[in-house]
């Protein structure tokens, strides 16, 4: 087996036991023993849990980003309806492939994490930024947004997604009081809140960033529940 497909292997061996048994009932040798390698095959990749975990946050974003990326580029018009086109698929993929979401659920419910909550913040930024960046710069290069630093305000937005920890926390408990509607409202409250935030640091008029549709955060808020 490869090395990219060995590492693939582990990967989805751990991502489906975090899912069905919970993070804290699995351990490394779960994994090694579900993935079919050796321990040192193992080791060469990963030396803890939350490297796993790093490694699952990053690899659902890469397949949402690279998703976005493909809509916007397949869409015509101007900057803002091309970075609306990006934000539109990343729900769209999110929300029909809900496959970790069980498990960032558990972890928001749980405030002591709040070191891998970092690090899983850290691998999805990682890869949000430079995608956010060159898409603001477009925006910029074509005078339609006013950011004189694009890199900056890209930062910037990034890090509305840490912040949304506590609101996420909130939408999974009420999500899993069965309480469906308060939690989409709750999702939908904090996605518009950051949209009109965007419209400030771009110079764009409020409504214009568009971070969702109330259809798909219900369908987010019911994959995390489980429904």
């Amino acid at each position: 087996m490869a090395p990219s497909d060995r590492r693939e292997a582990i990967l989805d061996a751990a991502q489906s036991l975090f899912v069905s048994r919970g993070w804290d009932a699995v351990t490394m040798a779960d994994v090694v023993a579900a993935a079919g390698i050796s321990k040192g095959g193992f080791y060469h990749h990963f030396a803890t849990k939350d490297d796993l975990l790093a490694a699952i946050v990053a690899r659902m974003t890469a397949r949402t980003v690279d998703a976005a990326k493909v809509a916007r580029e397949q869409t015509e018009g101007d900057a803002l309806v091309r970075l609306n086109a990006f934000i539109a698929e990343t729900r769209r993929w999110n929300a029909e492939n809900p496959e970790a979401l069980p498990i960032f659920a558990e972890l928001l419910s749980r405030p002591e994490d709040d070191a891998l909550s970092q690090r899983t913040y850290a691998a999805t930024a990682e890869i949000l930024r430079p995608a956010l960046t060159e898409m603001i710069t477009e925006g910029v290069e074509s005078g339609l947004f006013d950011a004189p630093a694009p890199a900056l305000i890209a930062e910037i937005i990034v890090g509305l997604t840490k912040g949304r920890r506590a609101a996420l926390a909130q939408v999974v408990a009420e999500a899993r009081a069965d309480r469906i509607d308060a939690a989409t409202q709750v999702l939908e409250a904090r996605l518009t809140a950051e949209g009109a935030v965007c419209d400030r640091l771009l110079g764009l008029p409020e409504g214009s960033v568009l971070f969702g549709h109330p259809d798909r955060f219900r369908a987010m808020v019911e994959s995390l529940a489980g429904v």
